[in-house]
């Protein structure tokens, strides 16, 4: 049997860890994730047991029992690891300005929905608000369970540059009771640029799936399911520069006013609304004054066949 003693420097050779191995620092490569020098692996398990009660978050044996807790004691580049299971937190989770390059990521695989996931106590509060910059989010799902609630708020009181959400879920209660706001929020009160929403699944929120009230987002290769609007981009402080929705699926249930992809008033060429398919909406796409920055976008006509969504409403 091996036994590594505090030593550094290269191990050379195949090293096979036969329990769980736990990470006091950042290690780069770990699970595909970089990160960078001393920054900290933090864990979080709700359901460990012996202890049952919350450590110091530093080994998966001495984990915390809540994300909150975990977000509270993480810096700046450090990475949180979330065990299997249905965390139900006191209140909202921010991640503020100080937590720059913060990653979370949860036991969702591939935005596949899933029972483990996040919801809060809170009847009105988002799930997570991201007041930060390079902070990226995958794996989790989000329980939208009550009404006004968001999953992610992005930029509700900080100009945030360049977050990435990619591989979780936002769920609210069923089809007929769509109760969470939106899926993801990309704040109009703040600027999100450079934000990248991708390979996520959203499921009926009661308003729309993403709202993008920002600049130089980019929204690709996600599934949303919606009763009321898959994409709103919302002209709520000028052009929109550098706004690019591609390769996106989005299936209505074509139940009152619902719509695809809307689009606000503005410029052409201060979106990019291409490749998407959109069907069985209301309107597939809206849109006034930038007609032609809408390419190559697909809805079914009939089951052998597809045809090019007409961008004029």
């Amino acid at each position: 049997m091996a036994r590594l003693g505090p030593v550094s420097g290269e191990v050379k050779g195949n090293l096979d860890f036969l329990g769980q191995a736990n990470f006091r620092q950042g290690a780069a490569g770990v699970g595909g994730v970089q990160v960078v020098k001393d920054s900290q692996i933090w864990y979080v398990d709700k359901n460990k047991t012996g202890p049952a009660a919350s450590g110091n978050g530093l080994s998966w044996k001495e984990a915390f029992l809540t994300l909150t807790e975990a977000v509270a004691a993480a810096g700046a580049y450090d990475v949180i690891y979330m065990g299997r299971g249905y965390y139900q937190e006191a209140a909202v989770i921010e991640i503020t300005s100080t937590q720059r390059g913060l990653k979370i990521f949860g036991p969702t695989s591939g935005g596949v929905p899933t029972s483990n996931g996040l919801s809060s106590a809170t009847s009105t509060d988002d799930i997570l608000i991201i007041n930060a910059d390079d902070v990226e989010i995958a794996g989790i799902t989000f329980w939208c369970l009550t009404n006004g609630k968001n999953g992610i708020d992005i930029g509700e009181d900080y100009d945030g540059y360049n977050n990435w959400i990619h591989d979780c879920c936002f769920l609210t209660g069923n089809a007929d009771n769509d109760l969470g706001e939106y899926g993801i929020k990309l704040n109009n009160t703040d600027d999100c640029v450079g934000t990248l929403i991708e390979n996520n699944f959203f499921y009926f929120m009661s308003t729309a799936g993403i709202v993008v009230g920002a600049t130089r987002c980019t929204i690709r290769n996600n599934v949303i399911y919606s009763n009321a609007i898959g994409i709103d981009v919302k002209n709520a402080a000028g052009s929109f520069a550098g706004t690019t929705i591609l390769g996106n699926y989005l299936i209505g249930r074509a139940t009152g006013s619902t719509v695809g992809i809307q689009l606000a008033e503005t410029t052409e060429g201060s979106v990019f609304v291409a490749n998407n398919i959109i069907t069985n909406f209301n309107t597939n796409i809206t849109a006034n004054m930038c007609e032609n920055s809408i390419v190559n976008n697909q809805t079914a006509a009939d089951a052998a066949t597809y045809k090019q969504v007409d961008a004029t409403p």
